[in-house]
């Protein structure tokens, strides 16, 4: 579990209610357009120019109209979105927090359990808590084979690292004495 952890003091509500009936629930969103680079500087344009000049260039009223709802619309998701999106996340790691915390005491439970059959030497107390006691025994076998095939990989590259190292050998390097002249090596011989 991480040591990171702080009770969250944001918001703990979201009501939708002023946008109610504008919202959309669509079976699907492709084929719809998405904002491209450079909208920013678009939209900042034409709140200026379509006031002024977007009837003289011919552009209708209310589609005017409709783009600048639809940019209120837009401002208004995003802020709630914006809020949304940290309340999912806290959820989220809320839940993870309280789900570590309920199998720790699961874990608790079966150390108890398993302790006190032990002590009192009545494997019949152990009966009652089968599935919790398997529950906690799956975690402990996957870390067993987690171990098992981690050292066995360990292995595999030690043994490949050796076969390395035996192809690279000097086939006239005889127990380390290698970069010794010939006198130094009899001498190391005898």
């Amino acid at each position: 579990m991480s040591g990171q952890s702080k009770i969250y003091d944001g918001a703990h509500s979201l009501t939708l209610t002023a946008m109610q009936g504008r919202l959309m629930d669509l079976d699907d969103c492709r084929g719809l357009r998405v904002d491209q680079d450079g909208f920013v500087h678009v939209l900042v344009e034409l709140e200026h120019t379509l006031p002024v000049s977007g009837a003289a260039a011919g552009v209708p009223p209310d589609v005017a109209d409709h783009f600048t709802a639809c940019n209120e619309m837009v401002t208004q998701i995003d802020q709630h979105l914006t809020v949304a999106l940290k309340m999912v996340e806290v959820l989220q790691e809320s839940r993870a927090f309280y789900v570590d915390a309920r199998n720790n005491d699961v874990s608790l439970i079966v150390d108890a359990v398993r302790s006190r059959a032990q002590r009192w030497k009545d494997p019949s107390l152990l009966l009652p808590f089968e599935r919790t006691i398997a529950y906690i025994r799956q975690s402990a076998l996957k870390a067993v084979r987690t171990r098992r095939r981690n050292a066995e990989e360990a292995e595999a590259g030690a043994g490949a690292e050796d076969a390395e190292a035996e192809d690279t050998k000097d086939p006239d390097d005889t127990k380390g004495t290698k970069g010794l002249t010939d006198a130094p090596r009899a001498a190391a011989a005898s």
